[in-house]
């Protein structure tokens, strides 16, 4: 393992995404995202996942120069085409879009689409917390996960994310998956030859399993069976709202040369229309931190780490993904 600055992680991750054929405006987005997701302790979509960016380029399968297409569809809603773009680019691009809606409305939405993977989905709502905004973020990804019992994959891994702004602190983010594990965890066991716990997956026969190798040619489970697919179908809706491909329907993230074209939805609210919500809010923080004893990594974190340590593998395979650049 290697201890490293955020700042020389970040400029590596860029280096290796303009050599992987990204343009200047995507590869530091994607950079910092990627970087935010390891500090926050996320590293299943962190420098691990890049790798899957880096490939994804390569093959076609996010468009290079890709220019989203953001409009006002509504007074209070903010639609982006991301162009089998970067999810991360078609966000800022509509940022000062839906900061705008959001102040003026009260409460605004987001949606975007026709995007490669979200990546870290509370990178999102982080940004807007760190903005003053309570957000909700939803996103939807290639079929790999089990609903209502169905022996094959039906939907992505659906993420739901919020953030809640926290003054002078880091603002508080949970994000979770609607399966019981991430895809890249089961990949990573399968890369490593480790077993999988029981409840994460079925093999292609649609029988429970506990080989890694076997739940990647079967499917994922829900965690907290129907409940966790419930919640997984309301993500699905959300994020392919305005058009994006349903996970049934999108393309493999990790092969092939067509973009999943998956969807992100963004639901805004500002407290500001409350007088004294913010405040309200962070003192309840507080009492459930200090007053009960309520221990959450999101409310530990109140900001970010300056170094963050890498398996000295990643570390390498990312220095070789620069040095193409350089042949």
């Amino acid at each position: 393992m290697t201890t490293i600055r955020s700042e020389e992680l970040a400029a590596l991750c860029e280096r290796a995404l303009l050599a992987a054929g990204a343009d200047g405006q995507a590869a530091q987005v994607l950079a910092n995202a990627t970087v935010e997701a390891e500090l926050v302790g996320n590293r299943a979509v962190g420098v691990a996942h890049l790798f899957d960016y880096l490939d994804g380029y390569r093959t076609g399968r996010i468009v290079a120069d890709a220019q989203p297409a953001v409009r006002r569809a509504a007074g209070a809603v903010v639609d982006v085409d991301a162009r089998n773009g970067l999810a991360q680019v078609a966000f800022e691009d509509a940022l000062e879009e839906l900061l705008r809606a959001t102040r003026e409305s009260g409460i605004a939405a987001l949606w975007i689409r026709g995007s490669y993977t979200c990546g870290e989905l509370g990178y999102y709502p982080r940004r807007l917390a760190g903005q003053g905004i309570v957000a909700l973020a939803s996103a939807n990804s290639p079929s790999l996960m089990s609903l209502g019992g169905a022996p094959k994959p039906i939907l992505g891994t659906n993420p739901l994310a919020y953030g809640i702004p926290r003054p002078g602190k880091l603002p508080v983010v949970i994000d979770q998956a609607s399966s019981s594990t991430a895809f890249v965890n089961i990949r990573r066991a399968a890369e490593a030859g480790d077993s999988i716990p029981a409840g994460w997956a079925l093999g292609p026969d649609g029988q429970p399993t506990q080989d890694a190798e076997e739940a990647l040619r079967g499917t994922l489970l829900p965690f907290g069976g129907h409940r966790g697919g419930n919640i997984a179908l309301l993500v699905e809706i959300l994020a392919t709202l305005s058009g994006a491909n349903f996970s049934m329907d999108a393309a493999p993230f990790d092969h092939g040369a067509t973009s999943p074209g998956i969807g992100v939805f963004l639901l805004c609210i500002d407290p500001g229309i409350f007088a004294g919500s913010v405040e309200r809010l962070t003192k309840q923080l507080e009492t459930l931190q200090g007053g009960h004893q309520v221990r959450l990594p999101a409310l530990e974190n109140t900001e970010l780490p300056e170094q963050v340590t890498i398996d000295d593998g990643l570390l390498d395979r990312l220095r070789a993904a620069e040095a193409q650049g350089a042949k």
